[in-house]
């Protein structure tokens, strides 16, 4: 029906011109005319869903707020901007000093024999050697690594390698001292692992009499 209608449209219009009728008055009456049949009347269009609603709404507060409030509404879109570019360059350095793990392949095979017995010395051992070279991120892995193995072996909690930090202070709940050490493990290394705080000398010499705490060897000198 509305090919037909269509088909009408244009022999109407092209009867005017073939008549010399030129008038656009006259063309536009012809149309509307057209238009006014049954089958170009359409029904109501389905109702919007909520949320192409709410994106409208929102979107006519916005150009409403720019309109009334051009400056604050330039103050937000720069801040939003400044925030988008800090947010990518927090990710960026968060992947980068993921990748600058330094890891000695020579000692995996002793580490690895050291987790299977338990023995959190050689993990504090390799920590002193990168602490002495300056590298702390790695050092303080390091002792985290020790101070597990270590209140595994006082019976505080079970070591397993899928365990998160929740895990094992859900473990060590009923032991306070092992609990304050996992916090104070936790304000180091969980930050620095991911690129907000790095550890430094300091960090690491107090997480290093900590885990000799807990080991029960405090003041005893580094072996």
């Amino acid at each position: 029906m509305r090919r037909a209608a269509a088909a009408a449209l244009l022999v109407t219009l092209a009867g005017l011109a073939w008549a010399g009728d030129e008038s656009a008055a006259a063309i536009r009456a012809a149309r509307d005319e057209i238009y006014r049949r049954p089958e170009f009347r359409y029904g109501k269009s389905a109702q919007p869903s909520f949320l192409s609603e709410w994106f409208d709404a929102f979107m006519a507060f916005q150009q409403k707020f720019v309109e009334e409030h051009p400056v604050v509404a330039t103050a937000i879109y720069i801040a939003l901007a400044a925030l988008l570019v800090a947010l990518v360059v927090h990710i960026v350095w968060t992947l980068r000093m993921a990748r600058q793990a330094e890891w000695r392949h020579e000692d995996d095979g002793r580490l690895a024999s050291g987790m299977r017995r338990g023995d959190p010395s050689v993990f504090r051992a390799r920590a002193l050697d990168h602490a002495a070279a300056g590298r702390f991120d790695e050092a303080v892995r390091d002792l985290y690594a020790a101070l597990l193995l270590t209140l595994d072996r006082r019976g505080a909690l079970r070591y397993a390698p899928h365990k998160a930090l929740l895990d094992y202070r859900i473990e060590t709940a009923g032991d306070s001292a092992a609990l304050g050490t996992l916090d104070l493990f936790a304000g180091t290394y969980h930050p620095g692992s991911f690129g907000r705080r790095p550890p430094d000398r300091a960090h690491f010499d107090e997480l290093l009499a900590a885990l000799d705490g807990a080991d029960g060897r405090a003041g005893a000198p580094p072996r």
